[in-house]
């Protein structure tokens, strides 16, 4: 008979400790509204890349030892569409590279424009953008706005100022 109230204490306790266990849990479902709204405190936080500005290749940084260099300078038109121009130094000799474009939103962070039948795409993170072509056998045609074999297809650098006009091509 000992054994029989130990049996029944253990077994009272645990369904006592189960019993408070689940009214203090949190329910398995989301912490959303009656209309199915995530809080505030939920919802993650969205950010918009930002991608105007100015951008430029590795040589801008020895622009001032005589380097040619390449930059970028994109401008939002809207939401879904930005101005592109590339630009290259212009006060040594002619200009290497020249493009105004205008660029469509892909994605968040992706805009792509036609430049002679192909689709050329423009990929920007926080610090830089990389020009390029969506089918890479057509690489080649991003060389038609260079001179001297030089081509646009490059990883341009965000700059904290604006490109330097004085040696930039109009």
């Amino acid at each position: 008979m000992n054994y029989m109230n130990i049996l029944k204490v253990v077994t009272l306790s645990g369904g006592l400790v189960l019993a408070l266990n689940s009214c203090t849990q949190k329910p398995a479902k989301d912490d959303q509204s009656v209309t199915g709204e995530q809080s505030a405190a939920t919802q993650p936080a969205t950010t918009k890349l930002m991608v105007d500005g100015s951008y430029a290749n590795s040589d801008y940084e020895k622009r001032n030892e005589g380097y040619d260099w390449v930059g970028v300078i994109v401008e939002n038109i809207d939401e879904n569409k930005i101005s592109v121009k590339i630009r290259s130094r212009a006060d040594k000799k002619k200009p290497t590279c020249t493009l105004d474009t205008e660029a469509t939103k892909v994605k968040d962070g992706v805009y792509q424009s036609m430049l002679n039948g192909k689709n050329v795409v423009f990929t920007f993170n926080e610090t830089s953008v990389s020009i390029g072509t969506e089918n890479p056998q057509d690489k080649d045609a991003l060389h038609f706005y260079c001179s001297g074999g030089a081509t646009i297809a490059d990883t341009y650098t965000k700059t904290t100022a604006p490109l330097d006009a004085a040696q930039m091509g109009k």
